[in-house]
């Protein structure tokens, strides 16, 4: 039994898992009410300076990276369940929004965008 563990949670199952090139897609809600979108992201561990968001037509995208702590050594971990590294997560609106009017607020780890739908006349 030991052996079985060692095999799949040893420092060699742990790189070809991904520990060295690290990224992540960080879960997301999206829904809409009448007049926006609103869309909440969990981002736990992300610097809101490290967060950047772009919002053109009928797309939100927001790109990032959660960084592991000055000083941390990754190679002397013995589990790294976590995920570090860039994220970019695309949401395909389907109404165009106005990326002028669109508010962010970020805390607690959960940045959420309220995007107002753009109204033809």
């Amino acid at each position: 039994m030991n052996r079985l563990f060692e095999a799949s949670l040893g420092p060699a199952r742990m790189e070809t898992a991904g520990l060295h090139a690290p990224t992540f897609s960080p879960p997301a809600d999206v829904y809409e009410t009448a007049d926006r979108f609103v869309i909440q992201i969990e981002l736990p561990g992300v610097d809101e300076d490290d967060v950047m968001v772009q919002v053109e037509a009928d797309q939100v995208t927001v790109r990032g990276e959660r960084r592991l702590k000055a000083g941390t050594r990754p190679e002397c971990f013995h589990r790294m369940e976590r995920s570090y590294g860039a994220f970019s997560r695309t949401f395909q609106l389907t109404e165009e929004v106005d990326p002028d009017a669109t508010a962010a607020r970020f805390r607690d780890g959960l940045l959420q965008l309220e995007a107002p739908k753009v109204r033809r006349r």
